[in-house]
Formats: structure tokens, C-alpha cells, sequence
């Protein structure tokens, strides 16, 4: 079976750009699930809910900000066409990353690891699924750590 991507016809020019994110946080949240996963985390602490987090699904947190400041520099330093990880610097799992959201807002919910459900969803996901930034440490446009970048979005957002 041949399957054709956005990506794989965007190569077809060569003057392109592709950026990749993923794990995406941001002041907007995503209107088509609600928010995201900072804000449900923080609702579920606020409202005394047990909370599960998979343990064994790893991911690179990124912020819009910070997404769109690579992004800006890139168009403003004319970088050489082609594809870029712009996700904020380390990964973790989606467990580590409720972990740390708790920390730093000083919320102390019942949260609990799980496994990832295989048969869960339509759209199978890898269990590793990180980004490295490495290409744009080249122009000096390397994103901060997704811890530090995580602490901004919960300053930005009033809950610390």
C-alpha cells in the first residue's frame, strides 16, 4: 500500500520547510479536545480525582511560545530548507510530565502509573516518540528544557 503524506508532498518543492512538534501545550489549548493535557491534569488534581497516567509512552512537551519562536527564527535567520524538530529540549513520560506539573503547582492529586492499552484508539502511537532539536543548535536557536518551558506556561496561565 502506498501512502502519501502532507510531509511527503511538501518535499516535492525543494524550498520547503517542515516542522515537526508534538505534545503540544499552549495558552489557546485545542479547541477539538478541550484544552490540554496540563489543563485536564490540573482540573482532575483540583477536583479530587484519581488520576492515571501512562508510565511507558514517551514524548518531547512543547510550548506553542516556544514552538513559534523557533519557528520565527528560522523565517528571520533564512535557515537552509528542510525539516526541523522545534519541540522543547528533553522528554519524558506522560506520567513524568503530570509529575511535574504537580510539582511546580504544588498539587498533590492521587496519581497512579499505567501501561499503555495497545488496543486503545484508532491511530496506534509508538511508546517512544521523542524529538531531538539537534539541527537547530547549529544556529543558536536551540528551545529550552520542556521543564523550564512548562514552568513559563503555568506562570502565563495563573497557576503559579
Amino acid at each position: 500500500m502506498n501512502v502519501f503524506t502532507a510531509e511527503h508532498f511538501t518535499r516535492q518543492n525543494p524550498n520547503h520547510y517542515i516542522l515537526r512538534i508534538a505534545s503540544v501545550f499552549g495558552k489557546a489549548g485545542a479547541s477539538g479536545k478541550g484544552g490540554n493535557f496540563v489543563e485536564t491534569m490540573i482540573k482532575k488534581a483540583q477536583n479530587n480525582d484519581s488520576i492515571m497516567v501512562v508510565d511507558d509512552m514517551w514524548m518531547s512537551p512543547t510550548y506553542t511560545k516556544d514552538a513559534a519562536s523557533v519557528l520565527k527564527g528560522i523565517l528571520e535567520l533564512q535557515l537552509p530548507y528542510g525539516i526541523y524538530h522545534t519541540t522543547n529540549n528533553g522528554y519524558c513520560s506522560w506520567y513524568q510530565f503530570a509529575e511535574e506539573i504537580f510539582r511546580i503547582t504544588k498539587l498533590d492529586p492521587d496519581l497512579k502509573p499505567t501501561k499503555t492499552d495497545p488496543n486503545y484508539g484508532k491511530a496506534k502511537r509508538p511508546l517512544f516518540s521523542a524529538l531531538a532539536s539537534t539541527k537547530l543548535s547549529h544556529y543558536n536557536l536551540e528551545p529550552r528544557g520542556w521543564k523550564e518551558a512548562l514552568r513559563a506556561y503555568l506562570i502565563e496561565k495563573g497557576h503559579i
